[in-house]
């Protein structure tokens, strides 16, 4: 069958990001499916800056001082990835099939849409309104038609493998919009266990909890992506330290835990992370080898807490606080699935580091396959 997969894709600096668009491809494809991503990008459709929220900034001290951090800050991302690229557009072209036309906005994907005989929606948070360009429905509205899939045939089976609501509730007036979309929807699959109650919040009863796609491969499938490349392996030991910008952590934290063991700090970064710290710029491939072949992980991210169970690393999490809480039940989930204790650590307490722990990989691919069969 020819699969279309709407997934977010076009992060210069995110691994987890450009890794789940690959599994679930990659899966679909070795089965024998025609799977493609469709390459829409939602940031398009994200509300422009308002005129006169402008004009407030400038009248407003507080807001006046953050607008030009943000400003030198973005100076400086804009200048660190010019100078060191960690080369996703080629990750992306050599290894994920991508439609040969780039969705610019929710209008293009109504007006063109791509051939396919089954749309799937997911992985990511492709269903939190905050990561579809704000918490209110004014704001993300385009985005969330989008990744509920509100275009092409109505003969096209759609479905979602793993989709991220990344909040806990929903607004009644997501609820109302979402509801008749989601009600076309062949099949649905969410990534938290949370996500089947706001499923059935918006009419839907019947979904199901399953695994994140990039566990859907194992561990020696990702080990085939960094082996196939000429990387240079560390030759002290080192604790890999993979930071996005999404919470408040003492980082030189890290760096005093490192050298209380002995080992160097590979910090890496996502999201626009600026501070003072000397950074590694990866390759995907050198990404997963990092991590790999780490003594520690230390992470708020949930992809690279994926990849560290998957290659059975001592590692902690770094929980999300304030307004990003919500996204903790990522990992709540996670845990759970793979039926393990929570590896939570704070800047005062490594000691998760050193417990031991089991895990049981959850079989994502029987129920991938099952809905496949029927749809």
């Amino acid at each position: 069958m020819k699969i279309g997969i709407l997934t977010f894709w076009w992060s210069e600096d995110n691994y987890g990001q450009q890794l789940q668009a690959y599994a679930l491809q990659r899966y679909l494809r070795d089965a024998g499916h025609d799977a493609f991503l469709i390459r829409y990008n939602s940031l398009g459709d994200f509300p422009k800056n308002n005129p006169i929220k402008k004009i407030y900034k400038a009248f407003n001290p507080v807001k006046l001082v953050r607008f030009f951090i943000n400003l030198r800050n973005k100076a400086k991302l804009k200048a660190e990835y010019n100078e060191h690229s960690r080369h996703f557009d080629e990750f992306r072209s050599k290894y994920i099939n991508m439609s040969e036309h780039v969705y610019n906005n929710f209008s293009e994907l109504q007006q063109n849409p791509p051939e396919a005989d089954i749309y799937i929606v997911g992985s990511d948070q492709v269903w939190n309104p905050a990561c579809c360009g704000g918490s209110t429905l004014e704001q993300s509205k385009l985005p969330l038609h989008a990744y509920f899939l509100d275009f092409g045939k109505e003969s096209t089976k759609r479905m979602s493998y793993a989709a991220s609501w990344g909040i806990k509730d929903l607004d009644e007036s997501f609820v109302t919009e979402i509801t008749p979309m989601l009600k076309r929807f062949n099949a649905i699959t969410v990534r938290e266990k949370s996500g089947t109650e706001l499923c059935a919040k918006c009419g839907r009863n019947d979904s199901k909890w399953v695994c994140d796609p990039t566990l859907l491969l194992n561990a020696e499938e990702y080990r085939s992506l960094y082996k196939s490349e000429n990387i240079t392996q560390r030759q002290k030991p080192y604790l890999v330290f993979y930071y996005l910008n999404n919470g408040k952590f003492n980082a030189q934290s890290v760096y005093d835990f490192a050298t209380s063991k002995g080992l160097d700090v590979v910090y890496i970064t996502g999201n626009g992370v600026v501070d003072k710290f000397e950074k590694t710029y990866a390759t995907v491939p050198e990404w997963l080898s990092l991590i790999d072949n780490a003594q520690y992980v230390i992470t708020n991210s949930f992809h690279c807490c994926v990849f560290s169970i998957l290659f059975h690393k001592q590692f902690a999490s770094i929980k999300l606080q304030g307004q990003n809480a919500g996204m903790n039940e990522r990992l709540t989930s996670l845990f759970e699935l793979c039926k393990m204790e929570e590896r939570y650590c704070t800047d005062r307490n490594f000691a998760v580091l050193e417990k031991y722990y089991e895990s049981v990989l959850p079989d994502g691919q029987a129920v991938l396959n099952e809905i496949l069969t029927k749809i």
